[in-house]
């Protein structure tokens, strides 16, 4: 791949990150707050979402250093 293409990636994969970390940390404050008349159920939901939301944005971020690796393995060539 060129360097534009995965300067690109690491941009957008990092976008990705940071959105899924925000939509998961709202998520968490409507559980971590608002208990008075909520379910059991619609609070392990929330809390199950903010976990994949979070799982999501650890993804990401790994996948943005591999590829920080790989542009600057290949700007050092």
């Amino acid at each position: 791949m060129n360097t534009k293409a995965l300067q690109a990636k690491i941009q957008d994969y990092t976008r990705y990150a940071i959105i899924l970390t925000t939509v998961s940390v709202f998520l968490y404050i409507g559980v971590a707050f608002q208990h008075a008349g909520k379910e059991a159920l619609q609070i392990f939901t929330m809390m199950g979402a903010t976990v994949v939301l979070l799982g999501g944005a650890v993804f990401f971020v790994l996948r943005a250093r591999k590829l920080k690796r790989l542009l600057q393995e290949q700007d050092e060539q």
